[in-house]
């Protein structure tokens, strides 16, 4: 997460981000430090609510909000079974959004220099 940061922190600084592009800014809302918790949690599978909320130093309209935002943009899935509501990261629209050709460069290149200041 940290080097997610650093990573977006360089684009920006780099103007490699336009902020104009409605694709930037929703790559830019998946680095958002809640968004990319929440997209962090669900790597290893399915999660409740109560998981996000026991696991991460958020608050509960937080952990809504970012849900929200992800659930509306099909990043996370809401799966209901009865009772119970889990969230999953749904990898073919966070694929869709990263593999762009300018995003990926975008990354690509800021890696290349996030590596450089790291060496």
């Amino acid at each position: 997460l940290l080097l997610v940061s650093l990573l977006f922190s360089l684009l920006k600084m780099n103007d490699m981000i336009d902020d104009n592009s409605e694709d930037n800014k929703i790559l830019e809302s998946i680095f958002e430090p809640n968004n990319s918790e929440i997209l962090t949690q669900l790597e290893d599978g399915p999660k409740k609510f109560s998981d996000f909320a026991k696991n991460l130093d958020m608050t509960k309209e937080e952990i809504e909000q970012s849900l929200s935002y992800l659930i509306e943009h099909k990043f996370v899935n809401k799966i209901e079974k009865g009772d119970q509501v889990n969230y999953s990261v749904n990898p073919d629209a966070l694929s869709k959004i990263l593999e762009n050709h300018d995003n990926f460069k975008n990354i690509d290149d800021g890696l290349a220099k996030l590596d450089s200041f790291l060496n």
